[in-house]
């Protein structure tokens, strides 16, 4: 048995038509699934584009590579304190912006 039982017919004109699909395929969402999401009150964002997957990565590898040279340098030395926890610094802040915009 449907869990969904309720149909609400909608007459839409092209214009309105239009909007939504385009809205839909913004979203990456089936029509009914974008509908309810947005009668739940849910914030709907772009589905993001398929280059920022790759983005998230080398933000992720340039964490990652900032905490092993941080560990590096605490362990021989070759690197003043200040300047590894300000590299850190910045890999954290580009990681955070980026998962904030996308």
């Amino acid at each position: 048995m449907r869990k969904r039982n309720h149909i609400i017919p909608i007459h839409l004109n092209k214009k309105e038509l239009a909007y939504l699909e385009s809205q839909v395929t913004l979203s990456g969402l089936s029509r009914e699934e974008f509908l309810r999401t947005l009668i739940m009150g849910a914030e709907l964002r772009a589905r993001p584009c398929e280059h920022h997957a790759d983005l998230l990565h080398k933000a992720a590898g340039l964490c990652n590579n900032a905490n092993q040279l941080a560990k590096v340098a605490n362990t021989y030395g070759e690197a003043s304190r200040q300047s590894v926890e300000e590299m850190t610094k910045i890999a954290r802040q580009v990681w955070e912006e980026v998962k904030e915009k996308w």
